[in-house]
């Protein structure tokens, strides 16, 4: 387990980040060798149990292992234990029209926990594996940074807008309107924290801006297969699936960790190179 603190007063309100299940459209598929359908069941159950004060969850794409129909209907049974709150986005193996016809209520671009406000983009891109922002979504983020400006906000979405030190999956993050993405957040002081999926690691950084508070990037271990920290070529890791828990503070100031999950088989082709 890892934390990082920033100076905090006031009461919190818990929210819980996973990302990356990879689910499959029937029961055994498997991802390298694990089955992404049980490992995401014991993440959940152990969310249900290690977090109990939890008020909100947010799954950062990737949800499906191929974007069917299938796997989303899979992926909503498997979240019926799931008793607060919760919301997706979509990741590069994802069909993001699939999913707003699957779940329609799941999708949402700002969501108010506390006094913070949660914006939750879609960095898709059709048939590419790096991510994108088009100058609309950029125009309609600008906009609702405006409308949340009296607000701590966090911006979540599936693609790095930052590399995380791994050179292959580095060659695979937010590309198209990537630079315009850290030009509004730098200049943006009610934004506390990004945060994103995609490279199956936990990573945890800060972003200076001139003349304002730093800010937090976090990444997030998956509850499937774990990405090598630091490879340069594909690299599958041993390290355990995961989630992430917030502490979203009213007065703008928070505290996350990363939790690892003991599940009862893990199964990965550590030899892979690639999937």
């Amino acid at each position: 387990m890892s934390r990082e603190h920033r100076k905090s007063n006031g009461s919190a309100h818990r929210l819980v980040q996973f990302t990356d299940p990879h689910i499959g459209s029937r029961p055994d598929y498997q991802l390298l060798g694990l089955d992404t359908g049980r490992t995401l069941d014991e993440v959940l159950r152990a969310i249900e149990c290690e977090q109990p004060q939890a008020e909100m969850q947010v799954a950062t794409g990737d949800i499906s292992a191929n974007g069917s129909q299938a796997s989303y209907q899979r992926f909503l049974q498997k979240m019926q234990r799931v008793k607060t709150p919760w919301y997706w986005l979509p990741g590069n193996h994802d069909e993001p029209a699939r999913m707003r016809r699957a779940a329609p209520a799941r999708s949402a671009e700002m969501i108010a926990l506390g006094h913070w406000r949660l914006l939750l983009l879609d960095t898709s891109l059709e048939n590419e594996i790096c991510g994108g922002l088009s100058e609309s979504q950029l125009q309609r983020l600008q906009q609702l940074l405006h409308e949340c400006r009296d607000h701590p906000v966090m911006v979540l979405m599936h693609h790095q807008p930052v590399p995380v030190g791994s050179d292959w999956i580095d060659g695979h993050m937010l590309r198209e309107g990537g630079e315009r993405l850290l030009q509004l957040v730098t200049g943006a002081p009610g934004i506390k924290a990004l945060v994103w999926g995609h490279v199956h690691q936990q990573f945890d950084s800060r972003l200076q801006r001139p003349g304002l508070e730093d800010l937090g990037l976090h990444a997030t271990p998956s509850t499937s297969v774990q990405f090598t920290p630091g490879s340069g070529p594909f690299s599958v890791d041993d390290r355990l699936p995961g989630y992430r828990w917030f502490d979203l503070r009213d007065d703008g100031s928070y505290s996350t960790g990363v939790e690892r999950v003991s599940v009862s088989e893990y199964s990965v082709d550590l030899a892979s190179g690639g999937y």
